[in-house]
């Protein structure tokens, strides 16, 4: 019985982690390395001590860069998501690239194309 409401402690969690590391990407860092790096989703540990940070970045040649940036302000990312949220201990921040946004563009052109191809044959 108690599952469900962990659960849903965890996706409350991880959304708020959402939330505030994209206001602090967006408003606190001065790194212009990470200007255009969006949180697009967060899975956190059912323990809540480490969260999976995903972005998005674009143009994706930038990623290397971005990852450089998020590697020398994961301290100062920690310290204010500590500060802003009501946790025994702030998570462990991992990041990883999402390709979700990237997949959604080669389908739209895929379609595009069949589109234009169904066209053709007419």
């Amino acid at each position: 019985m108690h599952e469900p409401t962990n659960f849903s402690r965890i996706e409350r969690v991880a959304e708020l982690v959402r939330r505030e590391l994209g206001d602090i990407l967006t408003r606190k860092t001065k790194d212009p390395r990470l200007l255009e790096c969006k949180v697009t989703r967060v899975r956190m540990a059912k323990d809540l001590r480490v969260a999976w940070v995903y972005l998005s970045v674009y143009p994706e040649d930038g990623r290397p860069e971005v990852l450089k940036g998020l590697e020398a302000a994961t301290g100062f990312l920690r310290r204010e998501l500590s500060s802003r949220l009501d946790l025994r201990r702030s998570p462990e921040l991992r990041f990883q690239f999402d390709d979700g946004p990237r997949r959604l563009v080669e389908m739209d052109d895929l379609l595009d194309s069949l589109g234009a191809r169904a066209s053709e044959e007419e």
